[in-house]
């Protein structure tokens, strides 16, 4: 009985141990079987170390969303080659792209042919789908750009007090042939009416933080310009202004029926009105300023004063645009002198 307990325990040990050998041998030979796979992968293009290049699909070849590689190799070679891709294929300028102005035609086969990844795991390509992919490089260039604040239409400013931006300029960093489009315009700021209206007339304003634009360009690709946002300092135009009208002749004007009758003459130093200031709405103002209106200085007298002979009245400013007056306190009176026609210069009536 012991004996033969002693021969089947031989027996089992001995099974067990080529079964372990019989399952490593296949093993191994399934490892090294030569089979084919597909995996796909996402194209990425970058500049990698080409710092002063710029890379993009090129116009008009948009860069595929997966594409399909047949790989041949063994299981544990394919099974290392697809996690090490994980699922993507970096194209970069200097490597996998040339680095040069222009379009290229990048060949997938061949990047992924030479690419580390899938030699180490001694992995071959079969097919690859889509199988090429154009790109565009470009040399980067730095520009700057003046910055103009665009205020909304009919605000008016005070003499030297348009909109200025801090700082004046922007450094706009991006593709040469982009920047080339870009010489001779200009960054802009929008000033929005609702922000308008809360500052002071008369005033100098600063406006914080306004989002500066880039001229509209349809493939400003790659483009990047600092700062983002500028402040605006401006200074409405006053409401209401004052102005000092220029000299003013006095005319004296006498009713129809007493003319020729009176000699009047106005004292020395009083033919002009000079140093008249007057205030209005600023519009109305500057119709003064421009010369379009130009206002007189009439003496309107009347019989009664006439025969009274004064020596002095309140000269009549005539001629000034709606909502416009004199300064209260503004020194407009004559003094003249007042004689009959008949009377001799000299003599006393």
């Amino acid at each position: 009985m012991a004996g033969g307990s002693g021969k089947k325990r031989f027996d089992f040990r001995t099974v067990l141990l080529v079964s372990v050998v019989t399952l490593l041998v296949w093993l191994m030979a399934e490892s090294r079987t030569v089979s084919t796979q597909i995996a796909e992968v996402s194209p990425r293009i970058e500049a990698g170390s080409a710092t002063e290049m710029a890379v993009r699909p090129a116009t008009g070849f948009a860069l595929p969303e997966s594409v399909q590689v047949t790989l041949s190799g063994s299981a544990a070679g394919l099974d290392q080659a697809r996690r090490s891709l994980q699922g993507r294929v970096v194209l970069r300028v200097g490597l996998e792209i040339p680095a040069s102005v222009g379009i290229h035609e990048i060949d997938l086969r061949e990047v992924l042919r030479t690419s580390e990844i899938l030699t180490d795991a001694g992995v071959g390509i079969v097919e690859v789908n889509p199988d090429r992919v154009r790109v565009e490089v470009d040399e980067i260039a730095v520009a700057s750009l003046p910055v103009r604040a665009i205020e909304p239409e009919g605000v008016l400013f005070e003499n030297g007090g348009t909109p200025r931006t801090d700082p004046p300029a922007l450094q706009v960093r991006g593709p040469a042939s982009v920047l080339a489009r870009l010489e001779g315009r200009e960054g802009l700021v929008r000033l929005e009416s609702e922000t308008v209206e809360t500052l002071r007339p008369g005033v100098l304003e600063r406006v914080a933080r306004v989002r500066v634009e880039l001229p509209e360009d349809a493939d400003r690709w790659g483009t990047v310009f600092s700062p983002e946002h500028v402040d605006v300092e401006l200074t409405l135009r006053s409401r209401t202004q004052s102005y000092t009208l220029g000299p003013m002749p006095v005319q004296v004007q006498l009713a129809p029926g007493e003319i020729g009758r009176w000699r009047v003459t106005l004292e020395p130093g009083q033919q002009d009105l000079v140093g008249i200031e007057v205030t209005g709405p600023s519009n109305q103002i500057d119709r003064l300023r421009s010369g379009e209106l130009v206002p007189t200085a009439v003496v309107a007298l009347t019989f009664e004063e006439l025969e009274r002979g004064i020596e002095s009245k309140r000269a009549q400013i005539s001629g000034l645009p709606p909502g416009v007056s004199i300064v209260p306190g503004a020194d407009v009176g004559v003094r003249l002198s007042i004689r009959r026609a008949d009377v001799p210069a000299g003599v006393d009536e």
